[in-house]
Order: structure tokens, then sequence, then C-alpha cells
């Protein structure tokens, strides 16, 4: 849930739950201490409904022990005499004493029977006999300074005596009813919110705070440096989306800080070869150029053949300044590539005619195969793509180590892995697969062979590093920046293409690379 939805919900749950919850208790109360009434008062049921106790509490004090008062006063009306006869009054007295009520009986003037003289004594002077009219003289008064309800009733006796009853009951204990209720209000509405407002805090705290108390460590762990502790992700709100966001950064910058880290140890690398292969030279160069100024070359030959030395290390300076700086711009991908379309026949035979005669000088015989239809065309540069060919070519003149060398240059058609499982599997007559003929027009193969020393398998692997020789002896009489496949496989790479090799230690070295077709579509 989003964190505008939970606050919506949180609005929501903090008002109507509190109002819901609070009239559920209101009612529950109220109920209660209804029933308590009609219970203990004899109350006049019809006080159940409509929360009489609440709306109409006149209703509810006219209706305590009525049903006890009209079952008096309809003694008084038909047997009145019965009203002298203690027995039936102290039976009445003990039916009304549960309901802390009480009947005061006045024959003339005189109180001829008291039901409870403890409370008589706390009654006010009760009102004497007034004109009887049947059915209209029920009194009722209440004593508000000692909580007394009392209603009177006054007949005749048979002998035409004046009579009064009194029921008198005693409301000091419906007071407490009503307080009580009110402080269970009180004390349900305090706890429904107490109890909501918890709820939503650990709620807001669980989705809100912790994910981004989670976030903070993160970030000091990150402000540390330590970019190893994954950010955890525990929701799906713009928190969560914030830590999602969060770990790819740390990703990104781990991923960066590892990359920063491989180029510099690369370039400490990388100096140390130059300053080492550059040094080489140098020395050589010096050292000629003293002897020269300190007349140890004293003949004109030996002269000759020290500047033929010195001329020749500094060329190699010089070639290996220029390999150093087109790496750099190879690497910073600022080297300028003009790609055209090449017809693969037509340009791979003018490469052949331009490195067979060199080849051939050091005594190696080229052997070129070219097993793609005439019409095949590459979308390639054609000045960077010779140096890929130059540069193989040359390591297997420069490594040759057989009387008659050879390098073998073959292209033929190649089916690339599928991105994904075809749907289904066709079978020729003879086992073997159908090919669809787009597949076979996707890529085209360079594969250049010698039958030179090898390469041993443990350096393979290694091969197209920058400054990785297979020989241990940076002395080599080889020569070579180290950096020729390096740059074959960056120039590979930036045509789309990919490049590999295989080996046999004393046999030769086969290099492969692919380009892709123009206008050719994967499968």
């Amino acid at each position: 849930m989003k964190i505008r939805g939970r606050l919506i919900a949180a609005f929501l749950i903090i008002t109507l739950f509190p109002l819901c919850a609070g009239a559920l208790s209101f009612h529950k109360t109220v109920q209660e201490q209804t029933d308590s009434l009609i219970d203990y008062y004899s109350a006049d049921p019809g006080i159940h409904e409509n929360y009489g106790l609440v709306l109409n509490p006149l209703r509810v004090l006219y209706s305590i022990a009525l049903e006890d008062f009209n079952a008096v006063a309809g003694i008084a009306d038909h047997h009145p005499d019965e009203l002298l006869d203690k027995d039936i009054l102290d039976m009445l007295t003990n039916n009304l004493a549960t309901r802390d009520t009480f009947i005061v009986v006045r024959h003339g003037r005189n109180e001829c029977y008291i039901g409870d003289n403890k409370c008589y004594e706390k009654v006010p002077s009760l009102p004497y006999f007034t004109e009887y009219t049947e059915g209209n003289n029920n009194n009722i008064c209440i004593n508000t300074q000692n909580s007394f309800l009392i209603r009177e009733k006054d007949f005749y006796f048979t002998d035409n005596t004046e009579g009064q009853v009194f029921l008198i009951t005693d409301l000091s204990k419906l007071i407490p009813y009503w307080k009580d209720s009110v402080f269970k209000i009180l004390f349900y509405f305090f706890s429904i919110i107490v109890l909501t407002g918890m709820v939503l805090i650990l709620w807001l705290y669980h989705s809100i705070a912790r994910p981004l108390n989670i976030l903070h460590i993160a970030t000091m762990q990150i402000g540390a440096g330590n970019l190893d502790s994954p950010v955890r992700v525990i929701s799906s709100d713009e928190i969560g989306e914030l830590c999602r966001d969060f770990e790819e950064m740390r990703i990104r910058l781990k991923s960066i800080l590892e990359e920063r880290i491989k180029y510099e140890q690369d370039t400490r690398e990388m100096m140390g070869s130059i300053s080492h292969d550059l040094k080489t030279p140098i020395t050589a160069i010096k050292g000629y150029a003293e002897g020269l100024l300190d007349g140890v070359a004293a003949t004109p030959d030996k002269q000759d053949k020290y500047l033929r030395t010195i001329i020749a290390k500094a060329i190699d300076m010089t070639y290996l300044v220029d390999e150093l700086s087109l790496f750099a711009k190879i690497e910073q991908n600022a080297l300028p590539y003009n790609f055209t379309i090449l017809n693969v026949g037509v340009y791979f035979d003018d490469c052949i005619d331009d490195i067979s005669l060199d080849l051939e000088s050091h005594n190696i015989k080229i052997i070129y195969e070219n097993y793609t239809s005439p019409d095949t065309f590459i979308t390639a540069d054609p000045e960077q793509l010779k140096r890929v060919i130059n540069n193989i070519t040359g390591n297997s003149v420069k490594y040759m180590d057989k009387s008659e060398g050879i390098v073998k240059i073959t292209i033929k058609d190649v089916i690339p892995p599928p991105v994904s499982p075809p749907l289904y599997r066709q079978i020729n007559a003879d086992g073997t697969d159908v090919i669809p003929p787009k597949a076979q027009e996707e890529f085209i193969q360079i594969e250049i062979s010698d039958n030179g020393p090898g390469i041993d398998k443990r350096d393979l692997p290694f091969i197209f590093d920058h400054f990785y020789r297979a020989d241990a002896s940076r002395n080599s009489s080889k020569g070579g920046s180290g950096l020729g496949l390096a740059i074959v496989q960056k120039i590979i790479s930036d045509h789309n293409g990919r490049i590999w090799a295989s080996s046999t230690s004393g046999k030769g070295t086969s290099i492969y690379f692919t380009l892709k077709k123009k206008n050719s579509n994967r499968i």
C-alpha cells in the first residue's frame, strides 16, 4: 500500500473506528444500566427502548416502582381495609424491600404502619389527605436532599375514615448507577482512542519509520565506504521504491568503484609495462650512442652497425608509442570508425595480396580459402579490419619456430547460437538438423591459423589482455608491445563480433573472429 493510502486508512481508522466502537460501548453500557433499573426498581419496560435512561430521565424516575404502586393503589381502591392488616402489609414490605422501597399507611392523621422506621426518619414531612376523587389522586414527589421518591394514594376506609398510603423509594443507589454509566462510557472511549492510537503508531512505524531507519543505516554505511551491505526492500510503497533505487545506486557505485580500482590497477600495470618496454630500447640507444662518442666503434662498419641498431631501437619505440596511443583511443572510445559496406571476397583478396609478400619474405606460406558466396557483404571499417588481420598474422610471423611456416586464412558462413531454443526440431533423412537458409546468412567467421609453437593452456585465457605475453621474460627478443591482441579484441567488439582462440602446444594456434553480414536477422 502506498503512503497516501496508508494516511487515508489511518484517518478513517482514527475517526470512524472510535466513533463506531464508542457508539457500541455506549449502547452496551446504557442497555446494562437500563436492565439493572428494570430488574432492581421494577421500572416500566418501556424505558428499555430509545435509550430512555439517557434521553428521558423524568420518564425513568416516574417508572420506578410504578407497578408496585399501582398494585397498592388497587388494594386501596377496592379493598382498603386490607391496608390495616399488618400481615398483608408485612408481606408487601418484604416484597418491596428488595427494591429499596417501603410502605407508610395513615389512618386519619396517624401513621398506623411504617415499613422501615430507620429510613422513615430521613423522610421529610409527608402531605396530608386531600379530597379524594377516584383515579385522580395519585401524587408523586421527589426529595432531592435525601434522594427519596414518594408516591401518595389518598382513599377512604370502609368506615369513611380518611386513609393515605405512601410508597417511598430510596434513590440513593440510583445515582451511583448513573455515575457508573458515565464513567464506563468515558473509560471505553478513552480505551478505544488509546488502543487505536497505539495500533496506528505501530502500523505506521513498521511501514514508514522502519524502512527509513534501514535506509538511514544504509546511507551511513555507504558514507563510510561500505558498499557490500545490501539495502533490504520490505515494502512496495514509495519508501520501498526509494530503497530499490538506493540499492540500484549502491550496486552502481560498487560497480563503478570496482571498475575504478581495476582501472587504477591496470593503469599501474600499464605504467610499469610501458616503463619496462621503453627502458629496453632507450638503454640500448644510450649504450650505442655512448659507444660512438667514446670511440668504441672505430671502424666505419662498426659505426654503421651502431647507427643501424640505434635506428631500429628508435623504430621500436615509435611502434610502441603508436600502439599505446591507439590503445588509449580505443579504451576511451575515441577511435573514429569509418564503416562502409565491403564485399567479403574482394576485400580479403586485396588483404591477402598485401600480406603475402611480407609472409613469403619470412619463408611462410599463406593458404587462403573463402567459402562464402561472391555476393556476401559486411559493414566494417576497412582500415581497422586490416589492422586486425595484420596484428594476428604479425604474431604468427613473430613467434614462428618452423623453417617452413604456414599461415592459413579461412572464411565461411556460420550459424550463431540461437537466442532461445527452437519451438520444434526438423531432421533431414541422414539425421542432421534442417537449418533454415537465413541462419546461414547471419555471420561470417574468419579463422587465421598457423603451425607455430602454440600457446600453453594456462596462458590461452589471457592472450587478449593488454600487456600480456605468453613468454615470462620481458626481455624476449621477439619484441612487441603486448597490446596487439587487446587492440584486435576491442576492434572486433566494436564491430559487434566476437573473437576467441584455440591452440595446441607445439602444433600451432588458431584465432577466430566473426563479423555480422549486412541486413541479416538473427533467428
